[in-house]
């Protein structure tokens, strides 16, 4: 497990870059795929699961000279086929959730699994707004109940655009005191490497709150 002060992540060869408002993407996307290998094409998951966002998806990666772009349906796509071409990804950008616990709902199964398939092998990982909150170790409800994420970022919850992350996380905090919460700012991404790199993209708007009894 790569880590890195107070961060603890997924082991694997890949990148995992988690980007704050999925509304404004252009740089840190255009960054995540010039750190991807030449080889390997770009799968896209659209979480909305309307093809007007995945069309407009395609075109922006497209435009940002990906090669070999596609449109991963984790809808309608049997877990053979939707494993295979994710495992085959170079590059995996999630995007358009509705929520998180939508977003996790959504890839858990053959999805989660083609994901980490390709990201242990190399792959670098894009998730953006609420699909980057589905990769904590919690999620936190609108009614602030507590459920576990899908657990890519260990010890963590996740928040986007949220001015005072400290104070989003104070339920959290009241149940899990050694938990750290992290806030990723529009714009902006937390990228983490495979040998502990930690590098902020975009804007840099990132920050991490610790819980009262963190000893990391």
């Amino acid at each position: 497990m790569p880590t890195q002060a107070v961060l603890r992540w997924l082991d694997g060869r890949g990148w995992l870059v988690l980007s704050g408002s999925d509304q404004i993407t252009t740089d840190v996307r255009g960054m995540a795929l010039g750190r991807a290998a030449a080889d390997g094409g770009g799968a896209c998951l659209s979480l909305t699961g309307d093809p007007a966002d995945a069309d407009r998806l395609l075109d922006d990666i497209d435009d940002l000279g990906a090669p070999s772009t596609y449109i991963v349906d984790i809808y309608n796509d049997d877990d053979v086929t939707l494993q295979r071409r994710l495992e085959e990804a170079s590059v995996i950008i999630i995007t358009n959730g509705t929520s998180a616990d939508q977003v996790r709902s959504a890839l858990k199964g053959a999805a989660i699994d083609g994901i980490q398939a390709a990201y242990e092998h190399g792959a670098v990982v894009l998730a953006e707004g609420v699909c980057a909150v589905a990769l904590g170790e919690w999620l936190m409800l609108p009614t602030d109940d507590i459920i576990s994420g899908l657990e890519w970022l260990h010890g963590a919850l996740i928040e986007v655009d949220t001015p005072d992350v400290a104070l989003y996380a104070r339920p959290l905090f009241l149940v899990q005191p050694s938990a750290i919460a992290v806030g990723i700012g529009g714009g902006s991404a937390l990228v983490l490497g495979p040998d502990g790199q930690v590098e902020t993209w975009g804007l840099g708007q990132v920050t991490i709150a610790l819980g009262p009894t963190f000893t990391g």
